[in-house]
């Protein structure tokens, strides 16, 4: 696929929205602890922690723009100390759920079931499950003018990592520590090692081989093994040669045509299964607000959130009278399933 700048700005949301995350690649999945002044504290998933530098050791990651209440902004800016925690397989549901908009009095650390714990010598919760919690005190705040988000940039005030993670030159072993990192807002791999190659430097450097190995060498590139001895056939230079027959040659044009049908029919059933988990996820949305009206097929209706009514409500004021946070905007059809109207 080739797209422009144009194309992409025309896609659906969602689509959209998952697509450009995903582009990046994988990246790190953290639990953002921090507390204000009245002690209460607060717990968020970021996927955006980016490495500043070593000396002095600097940790950067994007807070989204303000449009909305940010607890996170607000306690790390009023009081200057903020945690940063690894986040592992063994509690990654309930990580992911700290991304839910709780009100301001109630603790993600409470509501998804995960514990508070705090060093003698730092002001901000860490999180007791992880194996790697970084103590960290905000050195910058920086608005990205392009589209409203902030770079925060923290030093490194404290370390509280497992001594069997960390090897013996210094490099901490996520893989052992079962790091989780995503692609997307949602889609989450394990993290596993592949290669330590040695520090890059010119007088060292002797070129790139056009070939690592030679034709007669059977090396299994992925898994970085030799596996000569896994094969079903001969792979000496002596072994037979292997020639595909006229019956071979019809089989495997039949068998890469059944799998591309095959693969083209579970794309659609993954895109009508999104499609409808997508209007499943909008329709519990919409019914678990609070509605005070009874709402009339066809008519537009716009859902809000409000601390005050302790969550999402639907009104139909537009959001262009007033400054209530919108959600979105959305018509009952006559089979009672609400549609979301595109912005």
């Amino acid at each position: 696929m080739k797209t422009s700048l144009t194309e992409i700005l025309n896609w659906e949301e969602k689509f959209r929205l998952k697509f450009i995350n995903s582009i990046s690649g994988y990246k790190g999945v953290h639990l953002i602890g921090s507390k204000n002044s009245n002690n209460e504290t607060n717990l968020a998933i970021f996927n955006s922690i980016v490495h500043i530098g070593a000396s002095p050791p600097l940790i950067g990651f994007i807070m989204r723009p303000l449009t909305v209440e940010r607890n996170t902004y607000n306690n790390i800016i009023s009081t200057g100390f903020y945690t940063i925690n690894h986040v592992h397989r063994a509690f990654l549901k309930q990580a992911h759920y700290t991304s839910i908009k709780f009100p301001l009095n109630i603790s993600e650390f409470d509501a998804c079931k995960l514990n508070e714990e705090y060093s003698n010598t730092f002001f901000a919760p860490y999180l007791k499950e992880s194996n790697v919690k970084i103590g960290m005190k905000l050195k910058q705040d920086i608005k990205i003018e392009s589209n409203g988000t902030r770079l925060i940039i923290g030093e490194v005030n404290e370390v509280v990592v497992n001594d069997e993670f960390i090897e013996t030159d210094g490099q901490i072993d996520l893989e052992k520590a079962k790091d989780i990192c995503v692609t997307g807002l949602n889609q989450y791999s394990s993290v596993t090692k592949h290669i330590n190659l040695p520090y890059a430097r010119l007088s060292e450097f002797t070129g790139i081989k056009d070939k690592e190995r030679p034709d007669n060498v059977v090396f299994d590139e992925e898994n970085q093994t030799y596996n000569a001895s896994l094969r079903p056939y001969g792979t000496n230079i002596g072994a037979p040669s292997i020639k595909a027959t006229g019956v071979s040659a019809w089989i495997n044009t039949n068998v890469n045509s059944f799998n591309h049908n095959f693969q083209n029919k579970i794309e659609l059933i993954k895109n009508d299964y999104q499609a409808l988990l997508s209007e499943y996820e909008t329709n519990d949305m919409l019914y678990k607000s609070s509605i005070n009206f009874e709402p009339i097929i066809g008519k537009e209706y716009h859902l809000y959130y409000s601390e005050k009514k302790g969550g999402n409500f639907l009104s139909l004021i537009p959001p262009s009278s007033w400054k209530m946070e919108h959600i979105g905007s959305y018509i009952l059809n006559n089979d009672k399933i609400w549609k979301k109207i595109s912005a």
